[in-house]
């Protein structure tokens, strides 16, 4: 398919996607003085009005669209007025054959509010599944429960006014709905989540899924929320799904993907002296394999081979292990994707010495600066994907001042509120932004819009989405501790996409 834009200039590909402009949702878009309008059959078949308090009697901007119009207006550019389009919507020479099932189409686009929607209240969910602690999992759920309350308790008579609201203040009084959340408990193994999500969206349908957490893999998840075509937002994963083509799932970063990729960005900076790169973890840690496949594959497209030590013995490595290692591999870098509790007989071997860079995973390792010695802290290096902790306070002040309002802080799972935290207040902006056009897709798109403006960001130095992103943070520290014994971890780089 082409266009043409501007007179003569020709476009094809994505570049003349209806959607790319429109968007999915056919609301249309801005992008700094452009607008590109709404293509809902029911409003273009509609005469296009100024907002008055006497509808039939407001100036009208626009003649409603017949289907001779329309197809004038995809062909020639020229409006139901009569009225050239702008220079930058496209021309398409399209046959009638193939307007009547663009037509056809664009009259099947609906202004219907997607399911989970009712006349007074809106219904959301979040997700947990097995394996989460319990301290944890509930300073998660009091987060919302603090939200939510505070939401439906309608300080400003929110009900009434949405029952009547006056003209010029029914776009902002009218959508007002009260705030229903649902949480979705998983059970049993990984493969059987879809199944049971399925079941539990049948008895109640929602509009979107907010957060949520699980232990392992979040594809099952991931993979329900495409199928449903479901907004699933900003889950607290290490494991997300990294592909291109999803619409409906946004992560806060791609995790442990992110953290193997920020290692290989500070390899490729470093002298290794032509020694070799080994990585060290075990395969039956879904996000010890994830992260150490994507460092083998990203290393493999330099050229460079990494060599894979797999760890299968329940106990921890011996000290014999890592000498050995250290002796017969003598590495250049040594990633080592293990817990805390794996690393004790490290320090006491040979591999803790000589002049090879050790990195580990803030995901995976406890940072306690008494576990790790002096002498190795100039060759000891932690990627981490978010914020510094020393100056996480700063970003949370936001959600801590509030959650010690509510009586519900926990310094423990203080991340952890904090991203639940961000996601509410994203998607509660959202739904005043939607103007009462509760479309799914709709959701999604004013997401994308607010999120570069956001005053708060969680754990997140800096958030940014696009139309059609779906990581709000693209970046990684690497990080030391201070060789003189202090005990915050220092950033050696820039917070810096791989």
């Amino acid at each position: 398919m082409s266009g043409m834009v501007a007179g003569d200039v020709r476009l094809t590909g994505t570049q003349v996607i209806c959607g790319a402009c429109h968007r999915r949702s056919g609301l249309g878009a801005a992008e700094g003085q452009e607008v590109a309008p709404a293509i809902i059959g029911e409003m273009l078949y509609q005469p296009l009005r100024t907002p008055t308090s006497r509808n039939p009697l407001a100036p009208m901007q626009r003649p409603a669209y017949t289907d001779a119009t329309l197809k004038r207006a995809i062909r020639e550019g020229i409006d139901a007025a009569g009225q050239p389009l702008d220079p930058l919507m496209p021309r398409y020479p399209l046959t009638d054959a193939e307007l009547d099932i663009l037509l056809t189409y664009l009259k099947s686009l609906s202004l219907d509010p997607s399911p989970g929607v009712t006349d007074h209240e809106i219904h959301f969910a979040t997700i947990l599944a097995d394996g989460i602690d319990q301290e944890t999992r509930k300073a998660f759920l009091d987060v919302f429960e603090q939200f939510i309350a505070l939401k439906n308790t309608e300080t400003r008579h929110e009900g009434a006014r949405a029952a009547n609201p006056p003209w010029h203040k029914e776009w902002i009084f009218g959508p007002y709905r009260k705030w229903v959340l649902h949480v979705w408990d998983l059970k049993g193994p990984p493969e059987s989540w879809q199944s049971q999500l399925r079941d539990q969206y049948q008895q109640q349908p929602v509009f979107a899924v907010l957060s949520g957490m699980a232990p392992g893999p979040w594809q099952p998840i991931h993979d329900f929320c495409e199928e449903t075509q479901l907004p699933c937002l900003f889950p607290v994963t290490d494991l997300p799904v990294v592909g291109d083509g999803d619409a409906y799932s946004v992560y806060f970063s791609r995790g442990m993907a992110l953290q193997a990729d920020g290692i290989v960005r500070h390899l490729r900076d470093a002298d290794l002296g032509g020694r070799g790169i080994v990585q060290v973890y075990r395969p039956e840690d879904p996000r010890a394999s994830v992260a150490a496949e994507q460092l083998r594959r990203q290393l493999a497209s330099d050229g460079e081979e990494v060599e894979d030590i797999l760890i299968s013995a329940p106990a921890a490595p011996s000290a014999a292990f890592w000498d050995s290692l250290a002796k017969g591999k003598d590495p250049g870098a040594l990633v080592i994707w293990l817990g805390q509790g794996d690393l004790a007989q490290l320090w006491e071997s040979k591999a803790s010495g000589g002049e090879t860079r050790l990195y580990l995973s803030t995901s995976l390792t406890e940072i306690d600066p008494e576990l790790f010695p002096l002498q190795v802290r100039e060759r000891l290096f932690f990627v981490l994907t978010q914020e510094l902790p020393s100056k996480q306070a700063r970003l949370l002040a936001r959600s801590t001042g509030w959650l010690r309002s509510k009586g519900v802080y926990s310094p423990k799972a203080s991340a952890v509120q904090g991203d639940a935290y961000f996601t509410l207040k994203m998607v509660g902006g959202a739904l005043i932004q939607m103007r009462g056009f509760f479309l799914r897709d709709y959701l999604l798109e004013r997401i994308e819009h607010m999120v570069d403006s956001a005053n708060y960001t969680s754990v997140y130095p800096h958030v940014s989405l696009a139309p059609g992103q779906r990581f709000l943070s693209r970046s990684a520290y690497i990080a030391q501790l201070p060789a003189d014994g202090g005990k915050a971890l220092v950033a050696v780089t820039d917070w810096r996409t791989p």
